[in-house]
């Protein structure tokens, strides 16, 4: 189990690659450039105190001092001034960081999203379909939020090692053996601390499972919420839902322990190792007031510039795989591109579509469609019969081109529909299903979803085949509101304008998907008027058990278990 880990490991990207390239290269030079400066000039703050403390007390520590400052005793407004400078360089180097780290920030997370969602619209329905919704869900919410807070913790990671460094080079330059005792000690806590990154490496992967199993149970019970309450399920899906959420609060609660006592350790740790060496080297060394008291300044902001350096360090091994694998699924849609060459012209399909020894496995070792010959009339109505799990919606998806045949051809007009030309193909074609799916806005805005440059004329026109004239009668005309999911109408009065959005595109092939099954006998009449009103403009493929559209047919065919049983 942990060498396949491992292996799994080594083929995903490491998260600083994904994020650098996400982020872009000038983009990200500019933050480090800027967090180098803003610590520097911390570091050369603190060393000035050596001379302030100086001029202020007329002490010399110019003899107790070990490091390049011993002797130095410039003037007191020279020191002011340097000092002031200085503090408004860090200032304003910290502004420009803050901005410039907040524009990497959103070009990461947003081009990984931007990434995700294009390389899901591109890709092959097949692959597609395979994938569980809810584990794509997980990515484009879940896993990408957490690039953005591995985003902020490595910055605030690379930010807290300028300043540490710089500390340490100021430190080393007031006492080199004050400071390399003090570091050899930070050194050694980092590598005992190697134990606990990997255990909070580990977790982070428990948090991504247990985001994906929260998504699946929310979506499972959204879904299925009518048949829930039908079935008195109500505290049961309760439970499953709060022993998902469960599971994930205890990847979290481990965590927070194992950060909280490594803090304890490193606190008490810093704290022991400052009075030890104050000591040493008050009584043993002999150091100044001058010189001691910036090196205690130091070792103070040192102390817990580390802890903040192993804390963010820990937090970046804990969302680090939510980003690793949010690249690894990207990458794999993004293999699974189908061909796309805007400049294909679709076939017209003005003779036939025909379909010559199909096949069609999805992969599980059984034929979802076996050696299917078809020849289907342009302009005619033809309808595809069977039982659930016949091939009718799979056969559908191949004359629609959003499937390809594993063997066999489908030819339009003689040519044939091949990977290249499926894509234009579809551009063709008009595709309703069983449950109309309408989107938040206006009666006009889900009609342009399919063709966005359509006139008031031809919005009218589309309305009239799809007998849905009633949506000018709505409150504001066309221009009315229609809510989430259209659930303001009816099924026949969505499922007419879901049809409305069909025609609007002028298709070829209209595909009409057990487009009445779920309406009342009314609504099923209306619908059917329309489409029989619609017969011999366009080639129609009714796809169904029974009812009056498969009654409108000129031609039925029956599958069973994948093959052509009947025909009439």
């Amino acid at each position: 189990m942990e060498g396949e880990a491992r292996a799994r490991r080594s083929d995903e990207p490491a998260a600083w690659r994904v994020l650098l390239a996400a982020g872009g290269a000038r983009l990200t030079a500019l933050v480090l450039a800027l967090t180098f400066v803003s610590s520097v000039t911390e570091g050369l703050g603190l060393m000035l105190l050596v001379p302030l403390l100086g001029s202020l007390g007329g002490e010399a520590a110019s003899g107790a001092a070990s490091g390049i400052l011993a002797g130095y005793r410039p003037g007191l407004p020279v020191l002011l001034l340097v000092f002031v400078g200085l503090v408004a360089l860090r200032v304003v180097a910290s502004f420009l960081r803050g901005l410039a780290a907040f524009r990497l920030e959103v070009r990461i997370v947003d081009g990984l999203r931007d990434r995700a969602m294009a390389a899901l619209l591109a890709a092959d329905w097949r692959a597609l379909s395979r994938r569980r919704r809810s584990d794509l869900r997980a990515m484009l919410i879940s896993s990408i939020d957490r690039a953005s807070s591995s985003v902020n913790y490595g910055l605030t990671l690379i930010n807290t090692g300028f300043s540490l460094a710089a500390a340490c080079a100021a430190g080393l330059a007031l006492s080199w053996r004050f400071m390399l005792a003090g570091m050899v000690v930070g050194a050694a806590i980092h590598v005992l601390f190697r134990g606990l990154r990997r255990s909070a490496r580990q977790l982070g992967s428990g948090l991504n499972r247990g985001f994906r199993v929260i998504h699946a149970r929310l979506d499972e019970s959204l879904d299925g919420l009518r048949l829930i309450k039908s079935f008195e399920r109500e505290a049961r899906t309760r439970a499953e839902v709060a022993a998902a959420f469960s599971g994930f609060r205890g990847f979290q609660h481990r965590y927070f322990v194992i950060a909280g006592r490594a803090r304890i350790i490193r606190q008490v740790v810093g704290a022991a190792l400052l009075a030890a060496l104050v000591w040493v080297a008050f009584e043993r060394w002999g150091y100044p007031l001058a010189v001691l008291l910036p090196l205690v300044a130091l070792f103070a902001r040192a102390v817990p510039l580390l802890g903040t350096f192993q804390d963010h360090l820990q937090y970046y091994a804990h969302d680090a795989p939510a980003v690793e694998e949010a690249a690894r699924l990207i990458a794999e849609v993004e293999a699974q591109a189908e061909p796309n060459d805007p400049a294909l012209r679709p076939p017209t399909l003005e003779r036939s579509i025909r379909l010559e020894r199909v096949d069609l496995d999805f992969g599980d070792g059984r034929f979802a469609l076996r050696q299917i010959d078809l020849e289907i009339p342009a302009l005619s109505t033809f309808a595809l019969l069977g039982h659930s799990g016949a091939g009718k919606s799979t056969l559908a998806d191949i004359l629609g081109g959003l499937l390809g045949p594993d063997s066999g051809r489908v030819l339009i007009d003689g040519v044939e529909l091949d990977a290249g030309a499926r894509r234009a193909w579809r551009s063709q074609v008009a595709y309703m299903q069983q449950e109309a799916v309408l989107f938040a806005g206006s009666v006009r805005d889900n009609l342009r979803w399919a063709r966005p440059e359509a006139d008031e004329a031809a919005l009218r026109r589309a309305l009239e085949r799809a007998a849905a004239q009633f949506a000018f009668a709505l409150p504001g005309g066309i221009d009315c509101d229609l809510g989430e999911g259209g659930r303001q109408l009816s099924g026949g009065e969505r499922q007419r304008i879901a049809l409305a959005r069909a025609l609007l595109r002028e298709p070829r092939l209209l595909i009409l998907d057990e487009a009445t099954s779920a309406i009342d006998a009314a609504a099923e009449r209306e619908v059917a008027a329309a489409v029989e009103r619609l017969k011999g403009s366009l080639t129609i493929v009714v796809i169904g058990h029974r009812g009056l559209l498969t009654d409108l047919a000129e031609r039925r065919i029956t599958l069973e278990h994948g093959r052509l049983v009947a025909a009439a």
